[in-house]
């Protein structure tokens, strides 16, 4: 079946209604918003009353260590974005034009775009069918004389299988790098994601479990390698002298307000996860039984963190995804479609006329993530789960 089934586009955004009068809400419910009810505000009225906005400031050196502590890596390295902090992990690792990384199709652009950004050649494999990340065999079979790196994505939140890649990867001589965008707090049997392979970035976008706004971070147990991405982030500045440069870095630093902010939530971040895992639970409950309605798994030596609750959406249901998704919007609850697998993107198809990645492009064709924030109400979810059911007639 995944073999031959076509690919199906998502139709554009449907437009987002105000809610029903049975919702318990005036406002739309949005896919996905961030909590700020912690010591946010009290962190950055320091950083006005202490004159400290940009990035000299001392939050940024307590959000890199205790970020990286809570995952359980020795370095951290506070960077503008997700997309940057991967970039700068790329980069650091030496990787540019004649080498190749595997990618899995099935993530956001940014992981692809980062190998791009350094004249290295993405390389995309599948997924396995289970938790939707990269699938060894297919990264594997994915190896040339040319391949540098891999970047690893735990896909919404659920940690990829490090072990099998690792022993792949380390023969090689083959750098693993961790994409932990979705995954803050996740765990690989008993390893916090973020500290397992070479190097790992993560964002803190607005619809993060940990968020600035717009920020991310590296971290690494290499000392070393991480000297070198530091280094870089800041125009790779030479300790001889100021304006003095042998290599040519970036200008990648988080501000000392955007700091402040993770701080803060770094703090509340098993609280957050604990959030999450309970928003699964209860969209579980009421999904599992609806026609056609598949509902996220969870391997049973992780601890994944349901970045975004991700369903798939069968011809037994006797709608479609884009169909489920134009009902919600019409009453007023946000959702998202899965990715759209990077071998199918404008820019990189071209490259891959005729690649088939089966998995991706079933879950990218019916999947849908429904609204996963940590302050979501048990209401709340009830009234999503109940549309869906709705939308879903079998």
């Amino acid at each position: 079946m995944l073999d031959t089934e076509p690919y199906s586009l998502p139709a554009p955004e449907p437009p987002l209604a105000a809610p029903p009068r049975d919702a318990g809400r005036a406002a739309p419910l949005r896919v996905c918003e961030p909590v700020l009810d912690g010591n946010e505000a009290r962190y950055l009225a320091e950083c006005i009353e202490q004159n400290w906005i940009s990035s000299s400031g001392p939050f940024v050196h307590r959000f890199e260590a205790a970020f990286a502590g809570a995952v359980g890596a020795s370095v951290g390295i506070a960077t503008s974005s997700g997309t940057t902090a991967l970039h700068l992990a790329v980069a650091a690792l030496g990787i540019g034009p004649g080498d190749e990384v595997v990618v899995p199709t099935f993530t956001m652009i940014a992981s692809a775009n980062a190998v791009a950004y350094t004249g290295a050649t993405p390389v995309f494999a599948d997924s396995e069918g289970s938790y939707w990340n990269l699938s060894p065999a297919a990264f594997e079979a994915a190896i040339t004389p040319r391949t540098r790196a891999v970047i690893v994505v735990h896909a919404y939140g659920h940690p990829a299988e490090m072990d099998e890649i690792l022993a792949i990867a380390r023969p090689r001589g083959i750098a693993v790098i961790e994409d932990a965008a979705e995954a803050h707090g996740a765990r690989y049997r008993g390893r916090p994601v973020g500290s397992i392979g070479d190097i790992a970035a993560f964002s803190f976008y607005g619809n993060k479990i940990v968020s600035t706004g717009e920020g991310g971070m590296l971290t690494t147990n290499d000392a070393a390698l991480g000297a070198v991405a530091r280094r870089l982030r800041d125009h790779a500045f030479s300790p001889e002298r100021h304006f003095w440069h042998k290599e040519r870095g970036f200008s990648y630093r988080l501000t000392n307000m955007q700091a402040a902010v993770g701080l803060a939530q770094t703090e509340r971040l098993e609280t957050f996860v604990e959030r999450k895992r309970a928003n699964r639970s209860a969209y579980d409950a009421a999904l599992r039984d609806v026609p056609g309605v598949s509902v996220p798994s969870e391997a049973s030596d992780v601890r994944s963190v349901f970045w975004m609750y991700l369903i798939l959406i069968s011809p037994e249901s006797g709608t479609t995804r884009d169909g489920v998704r134009e009902r919600l919007a019409g009453r007023g609850i946000e959702t998202r479609s899965a990715f759209v697998p990077l071998h199918l993107q404008p820019i990189y198809r071209d490259a891959w006329p005729d690649a088939r990645f089966p998995v991706a492009e079933h879950v990218g064709s019916r999947g849908l993530y429904l609204p996963s924030g940590t302050g979501l109400t048990d209401a709340d979810i009830a009234f999503v789960a109940r549309e869906v059911a709705r939308a879903c007639p079998g």
